[in-house]
């Protein structure tokens, strides 16, 4: 009940994947400790999130506090890399993905 009670804290109520296979998203906390109540531990599959999106980098300057290179709109010399430059959160692991921006920013900004 404790693992179950610690995965419920952890699930946000927006529309978030239970992690159970069969279960459809829940909307609500009230959702979720229905499907709870019917479901063993053994039934969960918990996950990590990877936060990504803070600074995300792109051309809109309304849209992106980052612009395409991973500079910080509006800071001098700050430049931004990592999972914050990407517009948002994948379905995978990321961790390439943001070895590869990283990479990408900073080459295109050495030596100025």
């Amino acid at each position: 009940m404790t693992a179950r009670r610690n995965f419920k804290r952890q699930v946000r109520a927006r529309a978030a994947k239970t992690g159970i296979t069969a279960t459809p998203r829940v909307h609500s906390l009230a959702q979720l400790d229905a499907v709870l109540a019917d479901t063993s531990v053994r039934q969960l599959h918990l996950s990590a999130p990877h936060p990504t999106g803070t600074v995300a980098a792109g051309a809109d300057p309304q849209r992106f506090p980052a612009d395409a290179v991973g500079r910080l709109r509006g800071v001098h010399g700050v430049l931004v890399v990592g999972a914050s430059v990407r517009p948002g959160c994948p379905e995978v692991n990321p961790q390439l993905t943001i070895m590869v921006a990283a990479s990408a920013v900073t080459q295109a900004h050495q030596g100025s």
